[in-house]
């Protein structure tokens, strides 16, 4: 099973200001990030992530999501959420839950410390970046601060509207190998 990791960063690595604020991130970003959950059926993220969509006070955005199994990776596993919701305490329990549930590639989309968690156990095969032409002086980077170090193998450049680029690369992590228990 593969897995794509996808955000949108300013140009500088951050994916959202210290409070968890997106705000200089385009809606084309939200388009992407729909359309990539429909195509593999799921989606990987933080309970800081939920939280701040449940927040969103124009429209909640887990209603673009509907059909897509929606996986919130955190400690507290008891935490209460709608149904589509699955809470898990690791990457490698939600690889296991989505390649029981019968699906072949796992998508991440996470904050800071799902993605890093992923880097770390190389279950990342694939990771797309929005850049956004911003700078933002502080906030939440695309990875967590940690001890890791991941080359990665360029694979495409696309420019968009809005003067978004986004970057392919590839990972060397090896695909994730489910053996039934």
């Amino acid at each position: 099973m593969r897995t794509t990791l996808f955000m949108a960063m300013s140009l500088n690595g951050f994916i959202a200001r210290p409070d968890g604020e997106e705000d200089f991130l385009s809606m084309a970003h939200w388009a992407d990030y729909v359309r990539f959950a429909h195509m593999y059926g799921n989606v990987i993220f933080g309970r800081k992530t939920y939280e701040a969509v449940m927040n969103w006070t124009d429209h909640n955005g887990f209603d673009d999501l509907l059909g897509v199994t929606k996986i919130i990776l955190s400690n507290d596993v008891n935490m209460e959420v709608p149904p589509e919701f699955v809470v898990l305490p690791s990457p490698h329990e939600a690889m296991h839950f989505l390649a029981e549930s019968g699906f072949d590639h796992a998508f991440v989309c996470g904050g800071s410390q799902v993605n890093t968690a992923f880097l770390k156990e190389h279950l990342i095969n694939e990771i797309i970046l929005n850049i956004e032409p911003v700078l933002v002086g502080e906030g939440k980077r695309v990875f967590a601060e940690d001890d890791f170090l991941e080359k990665l193998t360029f694979t495409s450049k696309q420019e968009r509207e809005n003067g978004i680029v986004t970057l392919t690369y590839q990972t060397d992590a090896p695909e994730f190998e489910h053996h039934h228990h």
